[in-house]
This record gives structure tokens, C-alpha cells and sequence, in this order.
């Protein structure tokens, strides 16, 4: 099943192992979700939308 539904505008990616990631850094997931709730610095924050991609192995 492919994942990818439309390409998020302006977003780069540079997880590579996600399966909404495309070779030039874009996100496919259609939206985007960005937690922590808690977060209080940049490297607080996570892509809540990431998948694994087994592939990229």
C-alpha cells in the first residue's frame, strides 16, 4: 500500500527513514502533526506523523 497521499508545502524533511520522506526532502503524509505537548526547546519536538519505512534498510 502506498502512504503517500500529497505533498505537504513547505516542509523539509530530512528523515530519511520515514515513509513520507521523497529523495529531494519533501513530506508526502498530506498533514502534519508536531508534538510534544511539553516541548520548550527545538530538540523537544517530534514528528508525530513519522512512519517507518523498512525499505530503506
Amino acid at each position: 500500500m502506498d502512504k503517500k497521499i500529497k505533498e505537504v508545502k513547505n516542509i523539509k524533511c530530512d528523515c530519511k527513514n520515514c515513509v513520507f520522506h521523497t529523495v529531494d526532502s519533501r513530506c508526502m503524509a498530506g498533514t502534519v502533526e508536531v508534538g510534544t505537548r511539553n516541548a520548550s526547546v527545538c530538540g523537544d519536538t517530534v514528528c508525530a506523523t513519522f512512519e517507518f519505512n523498512e525499505d530503506v534498510l
